[in-house]
């Protein structure tokens, strides 16, 4: 099941890769079940996100990291142990109901971490995650794991009716991913995306400073260069990954009038990532601002979903104690508006870093008028193992559930253009340094997830609760 979610191109093992488990944990006893499901999702987790040991960090502070690792493999193994006690309680057939619905629980709240939600695997089969446009990522989880419960069912009792089943169970959805991708293109706009690939351990040193803002200017102004060259026209809206300026760059001084200037040289608005320091409040936010030319920052966004004891502890705003607690991440602020940015005729929102993995914080954006979702991010921490692909992998999905494409810019790659079907159109290598210039379609495909939000899981959820109830009542009643 690992192996689906590393850039092996082995995607399609998580139709089948939780079959061994599933002969493992059916007719034994309930405890049985649930330390089996807790394995498991240590396993799991251990061997998806084991990168995490090679993050860029301090040593004394990976050291901590080690042990909230081990923690947090548990964590996740429990909600596996829950859903299979569950299975033994209720029947195999609940399975997908109950780990789809406990998936969308692990995604909410300040220690919400969806990371290896199944459906997530899927991210580069575009035909089979157009069905995401009606009940999200979870949706497409349960999919899955449903898959899964018929080769289980078929391979042990070989009965014809599970063949017809699991290709019933194909066709659907690939019959639907058929028919919602045949649309014509529609109006565009030139994005330029600009890729720095600066040491993020390095990059806010007082030495690089210079370094980082001359190879910024230089690659935005040869992104323009190329536009104008290809397209007789400059972008309309050149994209810097998260943090890209090492300093506040709302503060007026030689560096802000450095960016206020490229702009107008190249008369495009510029959309960066920067802190944010707030006079009033006294209080500092991972944000991003849009530039204009000739008009100078014009918005601005505080980033909503922080990266929990990475840029703040959970729960910091409301026990007072907790703010003394450091850990060695950042101690941001999380930010409460919605911003819809608008520059000409372009409609868009900023997903900044771990922001792109929470389905409902995009469909926000978009029900709020957003006909694009900017996704800035800052992964060099993550060096060349699969974090970078995961990560990049997961906001994929947001194209399809809300029917907008996205653009990311990665401060180190993996920088990308998706279209709003999921399909990546061009994207880059990582740790290389670049620029991508390339045409995005804006018109928004009106979506059954833009409705109903995560109603599905939660749905669920709820029949899950039901049929346990009716099981136990009828058990009691046997009894």
């Amino acid at each position: 099941m690992s192996l689906s979610f590393h850039p092996l191109g082995l995607y399609f093992l998580a139709w089948f890769g939780l079959v061994p488990l599933l002969f493992a944990v059916t007719e034994v006893r309930p405890s049985y079940a649930f330390k089996s499901g807790i394995i498991f999702g240590f396993l799991f987790s251990l061997f998806s996100l084991f990168w995490f040991v090679f993050l860029q960090i301090e040593t004394n502070i990976k050291i901590l990291m080690l042990f909230g690792l081990i923690l947090l493999f548990l964590y996740l193994g429990v909600y596996y142990g829950v859903g299979f006690l569950f299975m033994n309680k209720v029947g195999i057939w609940s399975l997908p109901l109950i780990l789809a619905g406990l998936e969308f629980v692990r995604g909410a709240g300040e220690l919400g971490f969806p990371w290896l939600a199944f459906g997530y695997s899927q991210a580069r089969y575009p035909l089979f995650i157009q069905q995401a446009s009606l009940y999200g990522v979870y949706g497409l989880s349960g999919w899955i794991i449903l898959i899964n419960v018929i080769v289980y069912k078929l391979i042990k009792s070989k009965n014809l009716k599970y063949v017809i089943a699991l290709i019933i169970a194909f066709t659907l959805p690939l019959l639907f991913g058929v028919i919602r991708m045949n649309r014509a293109a529609d109006e565009q706009i030139l994005i330029g995306i600009v890729q720095p690939n600066i040491d993020p351990n390095l990059k806010f040193t007082k030495a690089m400073r210079e370094v980082t803002f001359d190879d910024l200017i230089y690659l935005s102004e040869q992104c323009n260069k190329a536009a104008l060259d290809r397209f007789d026209q400059s972008p309309d809206l050149v994209i810097w990954p998260e943090t890209a300026t090492p300093i506040f760059l709302t503060f007026p001084g030689v560096y802000q009038n450095r960016v206020y200037a490229l702009a107008q040289r190249i008369n495009s608005p510029i959309f960066t990532g920067t802190p944010i320091y707030d006079r009033k409040d006294r209080e500092i936010y991972n944000g991003a601002v849009l530039i204009e030319p000739r008009k100078g920052i014009t918005q601005e966004y505080r980033k909503i979903r922080l990266v929990p004891f990475g840029e703040h502890i959970p729960f910091d705003q409301h026990i007072a104690l907790f703010k003394k607690i450091d850990v060695g991440g950042g101690d941001y602020t999380p930010g409460s508006r919605f911003t819809v940015f608008r520059a000409g005729r372009l409609k868009f929102s900023c997903l900044i870093c771990f922001e792109s993995i929470f389905p409902e914080l995009s469909r926000t954006f978009v029900n709020g008028g957003a006909g694009l979702l900017v996704n800035i991010t800052n992964d060099g921490w993550f060096g060349k193992i699969s974090g970078s692909q995961q990560h990049n992998d997961m906001s994929i999905l947001r194209t399809v559930e809300n029917g907008v494409p996205l653009v990311r810019c990665a401060n180190t790659g993996i920088s990308m253009v998706v279209d709003k079907y999921g399909r990546v159109l061009t994207e880059s290598s990582l740790f290389t340094r670049t620029f991508i210039l390339h045409q995005v379609s804006i018109e928004q495909d009106k979506t059954v997830f833009r409705y109903i939000g995560s109603a599905v899981p939660i749905l669920f959820l709820l029949i899950a609760t039901l049929l346990l109830v009716v099981k136990t009542v009828i058990k009691l009643l046997g009894n």
